[in-house]
């Protein structure tokens, strides 16, 4: 299954909303530039893989929703540390 940006970007801005926030918030909450959810959001790009991490964390989803829609049934949870060795080993490649 093949997502487009506007799909993603349409799950990412239902998810902003229902947690009423918005994506300069969010942006501030992941770390990032005020404006880089929304610059992203506009110009139809993916964001990079640690973005898209911290940003289904900040939200309470998966990354795999953002992208597909559909919610992994029985997902092992991830603790703090398990985000930080993920982000930490995304980071470096």
């Amino acid at each position: 299954m093949k997502c487009n940006a506007d799909d993603f970007w349409d799950r990412v801005n239902a998810m902003i909303k229902k947690k009423g926030l918005t994506q300069a918030s969010l942006s501030s909450t992941c770390g990032f530039n005020q404006r880089r959810i929304q610059n992203l959001s506009a110009g139809s790009r993916f964001p990079d893989a640690d973005e898209c991490f911290l940003m289904a964390g900040e939200l309470g989803t998966t990354v795999e929703f953002l992208f597909t829609g559909k919610e992994t049934v029985n997902a092992p949870e991830i603790t703090e540390n398990t985000k930080l060795k993920i982000i930490n080993f995304i980071s470096s490649l």
